[in-house]
């Protein structure tokens, strides 16, 4: 009997919910919005203008725009064994010395 009360109060069941890869609504209208304004207050020539004048304000916004993992696959959908590694090394000499 408690299997019964289980299955017919809250929970996750089967079939229940947004299917997976349906977008959230709300947040695409919200995208769109942001877009709309974003080409009437003068789009991409503006945002070079603000960006100019806020760098690190721009820098702090692209890197959280960048993509955090790499979407890499192979042909049949497996997983690629790609790995990546980047090193950053401060140069030896300036630009002016060889």
């Amino acid at each position: 009997m408690d299997e019964e009360k289980k299955d017919n109060r809250g929970g996750k069941r089967e079939g229940s919910g947004r299917k997976k890869g349906t977008p959230n609504k709300i947040s695409g209208q919200v995208r769109n919005n942001v877009i709309d304004v974003f080409d009437e207050i003068g789009g991409v020539q503006e945002m070079a203008v603000w960006a100019t004048e806020n760098r690190t304000e721009f820098y702090r916004l692209y890197s959280k725009l960048m993509p955090t993992q790499s979407e890499i696959g192979t042909m049949d959908g497996q997983e690629s064994p790609l790995n990546v590694t980047l090193k950053f090394i401060k140069p030896e000499h300036g630009p002016d010395t060889e």
